[in-house]
């Protein structure tokens, strides 16, 4: 009787312990366009990390971390290069058991990009009380170095962690292996670039609500022969709708600033989607928002303006109105006039020929609420 009481009390803790959920991301910590073996196919190397993160502390007694890559941009290197970070690296009696960095032929595509090899690389722990802590931050585990084969950005073409119900050697284990936690996968439809030299580089990305909706903006540091950014939209973090698209500014080595208004709100997921020129694309993290929108609302950008002023209205019913600016003294300087139509409108005014400064946009339908000031710069 005793007997039953203690499996059934252990089975019951790991049911508890189970409750807890493990997630795995990758992150490039170095490149180099150094070639490494002189005379190719290497064109430098990259330095990536694997970093985890729990929803409570989990001691880990055994973890496995597993990966999918192109191996038309990215070789194993002739030694292993595997290095324990953090707590892995300061705890007690742990042994790498398995390198596959070479990788298995797979053939499996996330995010747009396809991946011809899964690597696994596995941890134990010889003996003793577990002690390798999984944290509720993110915390590198391990970093490998791999040889680029790439000439241009990203050299080492992309890498992304798939999740323990799609490689079950991708978890943690705890408890003398009675307790395992399938990793999570939160960026398995935003793999990771790697290489160097970034086409954009991003300085910020957020969204935010307001009383319109989820205003999405984000800004760049630098751009290189960048095309335009694509606005992306997701009910479940999983599948994506385009939901607008903003004309990049090429080359840029300044900062700037861009905006794009989502009328639907709601719970949401938003990335950004940034395409050169040549087609190559990369992705911003993403960002969760759940935004209340009014029946008849409206907002303005980008703020400030240069020739042309975005008005966006989303309406329940059909209006027609007009568009009303005037200077800060008064004077009408411009009318539009605007049919609205259930649903989303988007009306561009001009601003060519109105000098720098302050100005106020109106409607002369008091159930719109537009009644704001906005800024011409020069």
């Amino acid at each position: 009787m005793k007997k039953i009481i203690l499996i059934t009390l252990v089975s019951f803790l790991a049911i508890i312990t189970n409750a807890q959920v493990i997630s795995l991301r990758i992150t490039q910590s170095n490149y180099s366009s150094a070639d490494p073996d002189v005379a190719g196919p290497a064109t430098g190397t990259v330095t990536f990390r694997f970093e985890l993160i729990s929803t409570a502390n989990v001691l880990a007694d055994g973890l496995g971390l597993c990966a999918v890559f192109q191996s038309a941009n990215l070789m194993e290197t002739p030694t292993n290069t595997t290095v324990p970070l953090g707590p892995l690296a300061a705890g007690v009696a742990w042994t790498q058991q398995v390198d596959n960095r070479a990788g298995n032929v797979t053939a499996v595509s996330y995010g747009g990009q396809s991946f011809d090899r899964r690597m696994v690389v596995t941890f134990n722990q010889a003996a003793g009380i577990p002690n390798v802590n999984i944290g509720t931050t993110w915390t590198p585990i391990c970093e490998i170095t791999y040889w680029t084969k790439g000439a241009s950005y990203p050299q080492g073409g992309y890498i992304v962690n798939e999740p323990g119900s799609i490689a079950a050697v991708n978890e943690v284990s705890s408890d003398g292996g009675l307790s395992t936690y399938p990793l999570e996968s939160p960026n398995l439809t935003t793999p990771t670039a790697l290489g160097g030299t970034l086409p954009v580089l991003f300085s910020k990305f957020d969204a935010k609500c307001t009383n319109t909706g989820t205003l999405i903006s984000w800004a760049t540091a630098q751009e290189a022969n960048s095309s335009k950014f694509e606005i992306e939209r997701s009910s479940n973090g999983t599948t994506w709708t385009n939901i607008g698209s903003v004309a990049a500014s090429g080359t840029s080595s300044s900062n700037r600033n861009y905006q794009q208004i989502d009328l639907i709100g709601g719970a949401a997921f938003y990335r950004i989607k940034q395409i050169d020129k040549d087609g190559q694309f990369i992705y911003t993290d993403v960002a969760r928002t759940n935004c209340q929108v009014k029946n008849i609302s409206s907002v303005i950008y980008p703020v400030p303006a240069f020739d042309v002023l975005n008005v966006v209205i989303k309406s329940d019913r059909s209006v027609r109105t007009q568009l009303l600016v005037y200077d800060m003294q008064g004077k009408l300087v411009k009318k539009v006039d605007a049919s609205i139509l259930n649903g989303n409108n988007t009306f561009k005014i001009n601003l060519i020929g109105l000098a720098s400064g302050d100005y106020m946009i109106r409607t002369n339908d008091a159930s719109i609420e537009l009644n704001k000031i906005f800024t011409i710069t020069r």
